[in-house]
């Protein structure tokens, strides 16, 4: 194994903020990272205020502001100081970079769409003041970067337009978790339904169109071949929004709801379902894609930037917004979809841990010979 004259501090998130995706980014990209020889040591804000006020609704989130943006700063200081290398692994924490040092940094951005909301670019939801604040205070700490990897071409269009010219961007694509490979885990706690049914998995942001997907699922089943299906919506627990279409949805008694699921549950949803309906209106990158089809679960998914690049040749693709053109489009593919399951279980090989990881190394030798 090849061992590298440099080491990484890679920065995670706070625990507490149970944001399970970028989690388990920072736990993999240092899994991998340390198995190509590279030695990494991970930070993420400690949880001391949070812990003291975890019983108390009221105080915990300022107490996690404290944890954030007042102890850790002068933990990341001292850090930083120890290594030649730093690697922000979510584009959330770009606020922490005056501490750190833009010459010895590198950040992957996911998706910026916490910054496009406090831009005013999204009339659906705007966020709050609060959020406001930090995210403009991110953007300044995402406009000193000089060395960007993103995850997509479509986040690379975001930062390129919003976070300036300055930055060298290196495009590499979130790699596919391993254990969505093969049969489904006998660990699995929760069942899929015994009656065929289609799957979406995901949270109530509005990009990620639930309620379009309920709308969706009500034209599907006017066709005879889905006439006994059922929808699986695996994730939150609705909101207000979406409660409201399922209420009004002609199929309402078939529409079934999924929360505190495992990696297990979930690739056990993924084998079992007829497709995976992923119509979001918007993605960083799409994970639920390149896991639903390494599960062999066939992929329905928008007809846009970029879920159309991630799903490749394997996936049915559709307007998001117009459910009774999207659900034709899948009936008409009815006969194909052995084709585009293997098609996309092709598709989802080339997002393997050893054709992704290995492109990191490259960004840390510009950084470190910089």
């Amino acid at each position: 194994m090849t061992t590298h004259n440099y080491s990484v501090l890679l920065v995670g998130n706070y625990a507490p903020d149970n944001q399970q995706s970028m989690l388990r980014f920072t736990a993999t990209l240092a899994e991998n990272l340390q198995r190509l020889g590279v030695k990494v040591v991970v930070t993420r804000p400690p949880m001391v205020f949070g812990r003291i006020a975890r019983d108390k609704p009221r105080l915990k989130k300022l107490a996690g502001y404290f944890d954030k943006f007042v102890l850790f700063p002068l933990m990341l200081l001292k850090s930083a100081r120890a290594h030649r290398v730093v690697h922000i692994a979510d584009q959330s924490n770009a606020l922490y970079l005056p501490v750190i040092g833009a010459h010895k940094t590198i950040l992957t951005c996911h998706d910026l769409f916490a910054v496009r909301m406090a831009l005013g670019e999204y009339s659906q939801n705007r966020g709050t003041m609060r959020g406001g604040i930090l995210q403009r205070l991110n953007l300044r700490g995402l406009r000193r970067l000089r060395h960007v990897t993103t995850v997509s071409a479509a986040t690379s269009d975001d930062f390129f337009r919003i976070a300036g010219k300055d930055a060298t961007l290196t495009l590499i694509p979130n790699a596919l978790d391993p254990r969505f490979q093969g049969a489904p885990s006998p660990l699995a706690r929760q069942s899929p339904p015994a009656a065929p049914y289609f799957l979406h998995l995901g949270n109530n942001n509005f990009y990620k169109n639930r309620p379009g997907v309920v709308r969706l699922f009500g034209e599907l089943a006017r066709f005879n071949m889905f006439s006994e299906h059922r929808l699986v919506l695996a994730g939150k627990m609705p909101d207000g929004d979406l409660q409201d279409e399922i209420d009004r949805s002609p199929v309402r008694d078939r529409i079934d709801v999924r929360v505190n699921l495992t990696d297990e549950d979930v690739h056990s949803l993924y084998a079992g379902a007829e497709a995976l309906l992923f119509i979001s209106l918007a993605e960083g990158f799409g994970w639920p894609i390149i896991e639903a089809q390494a599960s062999g679960c066939l992929v329905v998914t928008s007809d846009r930037e970029p879920m159309r690049s991630v799903a490749g040749d394997g996936a049915i693709l559709v307007d998001p917004e117009n459910p009774a053109q999207a659900a034709a489009a899948i009936a008409a593919a009815h006969e194909d979809f052995v084709r585009i399951r293997e098609q996309g279980s092709a598709n989802a090989e080339t997002y393997s841990s050893d054709m992704i990881f290995p492109r990191y190394l490259d960004v840390y030798r510009e950084v470190v010979s910089g």
